[in-house]
């Protein structure tokens, strides 16, 4: 009796052992749950002004501020109609992220955060311009201030990939979008406006619970209808209209194509 226990024992042991070593060997992406938030908890209609978004985090949620920089009070700001989207953004991002600036508007985090993380003397050589040659904060200007990780270069499949395992521990992803479609940063020639008139930086957000992104968009698209803040996509999808940016050059406000795509990804592990 005593070596049957034994026995039994011994193949028990075994059997747990080797179920620790297989999923020891799984990688982090398959092991860990994808962090998603229901669609029905999402709004319908977002063509809106301002609207607070509630997404699932991996410790609970976050609440977005988002703002439509073509929609009032907004539009009233020159600055915001024309350029608004990269600091929009970047507000939105700071709603969720940061205690101290969670309440504050685009036009607060412009005067006030740029300035602070960029220095004074960049804040000013951009914005003592007239409106119409002033340039939006860069995306290496929004990794200054958030101090997040920065992709400059990347090929689709490294970029949806990367994006993707981002998206599903709930944290957001900023992101420069043209509007011409690529492929490992081979540009199509036909131009389109579904995502960008020219360049345009958003948010995703995270992932629904159909496997969607959720884009927080500061722009108006006529294709999305009633859902302008809060629009959805495919990383696949989104990934085409991104830009791998192609020269070494740094500036923290827009510059060119070639210096000021990639993207950023928020609360970095």
């Amino acid at each position: 009796m005593k070596i049957k226990m034994k026995t039994r024992m011994k193949k028990t042991i075994t059997f747990m052992l080797t179920m620790f070593i297989l999923t020891a060997a799984l990688p982090v992406n398959i092991q860990a749950k994808a962090v998603t938030t229901p669609v029905s908890q999402l709004p319908e209609k977002s063509d809106v002004g301002q609207i607070t978004v509630t997404v699932n985090s991996e410790n609970g949620t976050r609440k977005y501020t988002i703002f439509g920089q073509h929609k009032n009070p907004w539009k009233k700001t020159k600055y915001l109609d024309m350029h608004g989207c990269a600091v929009s953004s970047l507000t939105a991002v700071l709603s969720a992220y940061s205690k101290k600036y969670r309440n504050y508007t685009p036009v607060q985090v412009k005067n006030i955060v740029e300035k602070k993380a960029l220095g004074t003397a960049a804040w000013k050589r951009n914005y003592s311009k007239p409106v119409l040659r002033q340039m939006p904060i860069s995306m290496y200007g929004i990794s200054k201030v958030l101090n997040y990780a920065y992709v400059r270069t990347f090929t689709n499949k490294k970029a949806e990939k990367q994006i993707l395992k981002h998206l599903k521990t709930g944290n957001a992803v900023v992101i420069e979008a043209n509007n011409r479609t690529q492929i490992n940063g081979r540009f199509s020639a036909r131009t389109t406006r579904r995502w960008a008139l020219g360049k345009h930086t958003m948010v995703l957000l995270g992932l629904t619970d159909d496997g969607r992104v959720i884009v927080a968009d500061s722009a108006q698209r006529t294709w999305s209808k009633k859902k302008q803040r809060i629009k959805y996509t495919t990383v696949k999808e989104i990934v085409k209209y991104l830009i791998p940016c192609k020269s070494s050059a740094r500036t923290y406000y827009f510059s060119s194509t070639a210096a000021s795509g990639g993207y950023v990804l928020v609360n970095t592990k």
